[in-house]
C-alpha cells in the first residue's frame, strides 16, 4: 500500500492516485451506493509507512475511506499533512473485528503488487466505538462485495 501526501492540490498527484483506485463516484452512483464515505475511526497502527506515521504522532489520528469506481482511498492526517492510500478492489482481502470493551479494534487486511511486480501484504488497524465499528465493518464488507 503506497501512501501519497495529498496536502497540496496537485493535479498530477491526484491523477496518479485515481489511476490506482479509479475516479470518485458520480452523484447518482453515490446515491445508489448509499454514499461513498465510511464512518470515522481512529487509526492506531498498521504496516509499513502507516506504522511509521502513526507511531510518530502522539495525538489521535482519524481516518476514513472513500469508495471510488475501481476501489477506494484511505484518508488520514499525520503531522499536519493529509495522506491517502489508494486501493484497488482486489487489494483488500478482509476485515476482522475484536471487541475491547466499549471500543472495537478493526484490522483491514491488504495485499498488493508493488512497483517492481512483487506481492506485498500489510494491514491497517483502526479503533472506534462499538456502534461505529459495526457500521465500518458493514461498509468494508459492502465494498469487498462490489469488487
Amino acid at each position: 500500500m503506497r501512501l501519497w501526501n495529498l496536502t497540496y492540490n496537485d493535479p498530477r498527484r491526484w491523477a496518479e492516485v485515481y489511476a490506482i483506485s479509479g475516479k470518485p463516484l458520480g452523484f447518482w452512483a453515490s446515491v445508489k451506493a448509499g454514499g461513498t464515505g465510511s464512518p470515522r475511526a481512529e487509526l492506531v497502527g498498521g504496516s509499513g509507512e502507516v506504522a511509521e506515521l502513526v507511531g510518530a504522532e502522539s495525538m489521535r489520528t482519524a481516518c476514513n475511506f472513500e469508495r471510488t469506481t475501481e476501489g477506494g482511498i484511505l484518508y488520514f492526517r499525520s503531522r499536519l499533512e493529509a495522506f491517502g492510500a489508494p486501493l484497488r478492489h482486489g487489494d483488500v482481502s478482509g476485515i476482522t473485528r475484536v471487541s475491547e470493551g466499549p471500543q472495537d479494534l478493526l484490522t483491514l487486511w491488504c495485499g498488493w503488487t508493488d512497483g517492481e511486480g512483487a506481492m506485498q501484504s500489510g494491514s491497517v488497524e483502526m479503533r472506534c466505538a462499538h456502534a461505529t465499528a459495526e457500521r465500518m465493518e458493514a461498509y468494508i464488507r459492502r465494498w469487498l462485495m462490489e469488487g
